[in-house]
């Protein structure tokens, strides 16, 4: 049986920022995953003294939005950030809108 990747992680790539609409955090991958991303967030620790460690995350790939690429074609190419809603997205200048 042949294992197929999530629909959503088609043209994702180690280093690639994306977006959990879960924990509404925005991430780099660390490593891919048939279903899932791999992810390193910073957590600080309460105890004294405070420190700050990278700790990996399993992101569900139903769940997050890659945001090095374009929401519409894909293209990793002049692309420019727009945000709406705060959520922050990708658009390359072909998609773009004309203002």
């Amino acid at each position: 049986m042949k294992i197929q990747s999530h629909p959503r992680l088609r043209g994702v790539m180690i280093g690639d920022e994306v977006y959990s609409y879960h924990y509404h955090l925005a991430a780099r991958v660390a490593d891919i995953f048939p279903a899932a991303v791999c992810v390193r967030i910073g957590v600080l620790s309460t105890e004294t003294p405070m420190e700050l460690s990278q700790t990996p995350q399993l992101w569900r790939a139903d769940e997050i939005e890659n945001l090095s690429v374009c929401r519409y074609c894909g293209a990793r190419d002049n692309v420019r950030v727009v945000s709406e809603n705060g959520i922050p997205f990708r658009v390359c200048t072909q998609c773009l809108p004309e203002e």
